[in-house]
């Protein structure tokens, strides 16, 4: 027994419980902490708590997650939280908290459980349109139940509820982008086609939280992006999943596709209509920002015309359909 025991796997953790203090979306934090082996070669890994899928919740990572310890040697392990459009409408609404218990497992030896907590700070990244339409008030000046319970609205119970409720025609954070862009981009060479700033978008992005548009300043490209990464980030796209498989039907019959338009929960239809009439403005300027109108349907078409199954992308035949669909608004009367 003595034997057996003195070769049982043993470590020392350096830290077992992590808080991560105002995480913010696509804001990348770590914390980190050292794995001690003792005399005995072990092989340590996260390993998934029952009935769950993962070790960790999807907007954590260990870094690495398993690996092999020689006697008297360690190890540091890297937790890195980072939320992305995965991620963040769960956090918005309150479904989901930064809580999560991670299990590291020795093999031969004991478990060790870790403790990660924190708070996610909501934003209008990841939120729905009919949410943000809802919020007179920037999304980080209201209570977590108040964004919660706008979420959980369907978007055809906010849509029959508009008259009662007086909501913006369309949310206050896109049209700040768009104005932005309108008042200082409109002649901007490869607008849409080049990458912004990375740092900038921390900006752009608690601007648009804050409501502290006076204080936006930044590159053109960069609140290009931003725009393209809210619109991606919508937990529901422009067009809805349930007029996906129509558009694609009727994208070389403007009449049908414009019927579908119409059909559209009002918030998401003014969404559409103010996105065509921008791009539309954008291309009365094609002469000095060089784009046409198959470049804003190809950066587009994927964007509002989204794969119901969420997460399989476009084939080439569907993206060709979603950019034609895109299309005839950019060049028709809307």
């Amino acid at each position: 027994d003595k034997m057996e025991n003195a070769n049982i796997p043993s470590v020392t953790l350096s830290k077992r419980e992590f808080c991560f203090e105002n995480v913010k979306y696509m804001q990348l934090q770590t914390e980190s902490f050292t794995i001690h082996n003792s005399q005995v070669p072990c092989q340590f890994e996260f390993i998934n708590k029952p009935d769950e899928e993962s070790y960790c919740k999807q907007w954590l990572t260990a870094r690495p997650s398993k690996g092999f310890l020689l006697p008297d040697s360690h190890v540091e392990i890297e937790l890195e939280l980072f939320v992305n459009k995965s991620t963040a409408t769960k956090l918005n609404s309150g479904k989901d908290t930064i809580e999560d218990i991670l299990v590291l497992h020795l093999e031969r030896g004991k478990d060790y459980f870790l403790s990660v907590s924190g708070n996610y700070l909501p934003s209008c990244f990841g939120s729905p349109i009919h949410t943000l339409c809802y919020m007179r008030e920037p999304i980080l000046d209201l209570p977590l139940k108040t964004v919660s319970d706008l979420t959980l609205m369907s978007v055809q119970t906010a849509d029959d509820r508009s008259q009662l409720e007086n909501p913006m025609e369309i949310p206050k954070e896109l049209w700040m982008m768009v104005d932005y862009l309108y008042r200082n981009a409109v002649q901007q060479e490869d607008l849409f086609q080049q990458p912004g700033l990375r740092p900038e978008f921390d900006h752009i992005r608690d601007c648009l939280d804050t409501g502290m548009i006076d204080q936006l300043c930044a590159n053109n490209h960069s609140v290009a992006e931003a725009l393209l990464l809210f619109l991606e980030s919508l937990p529901e796209p422009v067009i809805c999943y349930s007029a996906y498989h129509s558009c694609l039907e009727c994208s070389g019959n403007y009449a049908a596709s414009k019927q579908i338009i119409l059909t559209l929960p009002s918030f998401h239809k003014n969404v559409f209509n103010y996105l065509m009439a921008f791009l539309q403005e954008l291309l009365k300027n094609s002469a000095n920002n060089h784009l046409d109108e198959n470049i804003l349907a190809s950066i587009f078409g994927s964007l509002l015309l989204r794969n119901p199954a969420r997460h399989q992308k476009l084939d080439m035949a569907e993206k060709k359909k979603a950019q034609e669909f895109i299309h005839q608004f950019l060049c028709g009367p809307l």
